[in-house]
């Protein structure tokens, strides 16, 4: 009974495909995650999922595009619109995610990407990380006292059938 009450309470994972077509963008040819900026706060020995950041548009834009430039040669491609964001991958990364709500205020760890593709996906993440450890847009979040930009956290995988 208990963990039916707990499958009941679960954050709903969306399909990033379809929210990226309700906001009356084409999805087929692609795979899509939700991307969320996110800022991981550093516990003693792990890292726990502070918030998930809200951004003005002109720091959205200056990130997005830091991000494609740098993983275009991937194929990847970062898209920002309605405040939401999302990542175009030109195929299935393989891996399970659960929404960022799931994470919040926990140790990261046990909400992180699983599957084939996982290991995979920590080396993309993890080069994202460093990417926007130092972008401008994080020095100024910090000199204003706001939380940086430290992660993306992406969710929601899904695909639409058709051709590009």
């Amino acid at each position: 009974m208990l963990s039916f009450l707990k499958n009941l309470f679960k954050p709903k994972l969306i399909n990033a495909a379809l929210a990226w077509q309700k906001i009356g963008n084409d999805a087929t040819g692609y795979y899509w995650l939700c991307a969320a900026p996110v800022h991981l706060q550093l516990q003693r020995d792990t890292f726990s999922l502070a918030g998930v950041l809200t951004l003005e548009p002109e720091q959205s834009a200056a990130l997005t595009a830091a991000l494609n430039k740098h993983f275009e040669v991937d194929k990847l491609m970062f898209f920002w619109q309605e405040n939401k964001w999302f990542l175009r991958l030109k195929e299935n990364p393989n891996i399970t995610t659960h929404a960022p709500q799931a994470a919040l205020n926990k140790a990261v760890g046990a909400y992180l990407p699983t599957g084939k593709g996982a290991m995979q996906w920590a080396a993309f993440t993890n080069e994202l990380q460093m990417l926007l450890f130092e972008h401008p847009v994080n020095q100024a979040r910090e000199a204003k006292g706001l939380p940086a930009v430290n992660s993306i956290w992406c969710y929601g995988g899904g695909q639409m059938v058709g051709v590009k």
